[in-house]
């Protein structure tokens, strides 16, 4: 089995992601710490890197071959914005929720790259990011991510834990005779 998860910024795709992988024990793989990890080592936050990467598409491709390598395995959630687009025979999920609420997530992790001082400088980070990534995304594979067309099960966050988040896809893949 494959799941591919993506979502906007906060949305609970990490959380989710990691407890779904352990629930169905399966192998994790997290995009976006693979892109911290590689802002840190350069210094940058990720606004910054998401500039990068919209101006040098070498570097963004090859992030992205972390993601296609996955398809010569098998079993594993891999979190990424455009999984969807590059695993193939999986079962696509994007997760969505209230920018407040997503701001108020963020600011409650305080990830060692992101600087900021308020929810409200979070709000215009992730909103800031997310119109940077959608950009990036239509510019070199004509797709938009956030577009529900790219998923099978979309579900809005808002209000809910990781264990609510997480039995949705469980009852979906249920529905689906995935599991």
């Amino acid at each position: 089995m494959k799941i591919t998860i993506s979502g906007t910024p906060g949305s609970g795709k990490t959380v989710a992601g990691k407890y779904l992988a352990k629930e169905l024990h399966l192998k994790y793989y997290g995009i976006g710490e693979l892109m911290r990890e590689f802002a840190t080592k350069h210094k940058l936050d990720l606004i910054e890197l998401d500039k990068i990467l919209e101006k040098n598409k070498k570097l963004d491709k090859k992030f992205n071959e972390h993601i296609k390598q996955l398809n010569n395995k098998n079993n594993f959630v891999v979190d990424s914005r455009i999984g969807f687009l590059f695993i193939k025979n999986a079962v696509n999920v994007f997760l969505d929720a209230d920018l407040n609420l997503r701001a108020r997530r963020i600011f409650k992790d305080k990830r060692k790259l992101e600087k900021f001082n308020t929810t409200k400088d979070v709000k215009n980070e992730i909103e800031e990011r997310l119109k940077s990534e959608r950009r990036r995304f239509r510019k070199l594979y004509k797709v938009d991510f956030t577009s529900k067309k790219n998923y099978d099960l979309f579900i809005d966050t808002t209000g809910l834990n990781v264990k609510l988040i997480s039995n949705k896809i469980l009852n979906y893949l249920k529905e689906k005779n995935e599991i």
